[in-house]
Parts: structure tokens; C-alpha cells; sequence
């Protein structure tokens, strides 16, 4: 399952038009980094997966980029990156596999520029149906929230 308008809106609603962005959790398909290195962006992909590293790595040498791909194996809860250093970090649908999400989060806003973005989307009740994940009625979204509200004004 492809949301490519999903990731269009994402792009557009934060008004993003350049810069280098970390993508956490790409998966095999890197479908996110590769959307954002396609409209020039600089992304780096990671991925706590060796498998999805290296199919990301291959596949991405069989496209065209107008920005930079660079794929690497790490954690986001303990991401690589040193202080302030992406214009945007980017989760689309990845959070919800990660064990401890107020440490993503606080990796996510560590490594992001204080003038940066940070972009998450992630799944609902009906996703979670869609995506063939059980119903945890509505506490991951609720989780989310709370740890990105000791980072915004929310």
C-alpha cells in the first residue's frame, strides 16, 4: 500500500523546498526518502533493519535523484546524527513498529534544526485496519501526542 498523496500533503503543509532531511524507519522500499530525494531534497534513510539497508541501498542505484540518497543502519532511539543537524525529520507510517516512542521523539527533535520540521504520519484506528494491524484503540496516536507535546506548544 502506496500513499503518495499522503506523502505530497506531508511536503506541501510544511512548506519544505530544499535541504538535507533524515527519513527514521524506511523501510525496504525507502519510499519516503526516495519521494523526497526524487524532488531534490538530501535525505539519509535509516532503518534498524540490516535487510532494509542494503534493498533500499540497491534499489536506489537503479533511479535518477535531483537530491541525494544515503541509506544507514541505526536505531531511532539512538540516532547517529549530531545536535541540529537535518532541516526536517521525517517519519511516515514508522513510529507505530518502534518499541519506545517518547525516545524517538526526543531523538527526532534532538537531531532537527530549531528551525526545522519535524513530520510525522502515522496510523489511525482505520489505518491500523488497513494495514492488516490490531486495534490498540486509539493508544499509539495517544502516546504520540504525549510525547510531542513536551516538545511544541500543543
Amino acid at each position: 500500500m502506496d500513499d503518495l498523496d499522503g506523502r505530497e500533503a506531508l511536503i506541501k503543509a510544511s512548506g519544505l523546498q530544499a535541504g538535507r532531511i533524515l527519513d527514521i524507519g524506511m523501510g525496504d522500499c525507502g519510499c519516503m526518502s526516495f519521494f523526497l530525494a526524487k524532488r531534490g531534497f538530501d535525505v539519509v534513510g535509516i532503518d534498524h533493519s540490516p535487510n532494509a539497508v542494503h534493498d533500499s541501498r540497491e534499489d536506489a542505484k537503479k533511479r535518477k535523484f535531483k537530491g541525494t540518497f544515503e541509506a544507514k543502519l541505526a536505531k531511532a532511539e539512538e540516532l547517529p546524527f549530531t545536535d541540529n543537524e537535518f532541516d526536517a525529520v521525517s517519519a511516515f507510517h514508522s513510529v507505530h513498529h518502534m518499541d519506545n516512542t517518547e525516545k524517538v521523539i526526543d531523538e527526532m527533535f534532538r537531531v532537527c534544526k530549531k528551525e526545522g520540521f519535524i513530520l510525522i504520519a502515522d496510523l489511525h484506528e482505520e489505518d491500523r485496519k488497513a494495514y492488516e494491524h490490531d486495534s490498540d484503540n486509539g493508544e499509539f496516536l495517544k502516546r504520540l501526542e504525549e510525547s510531542l507535546a513536551k516538545h511544541t506548544n500543543w
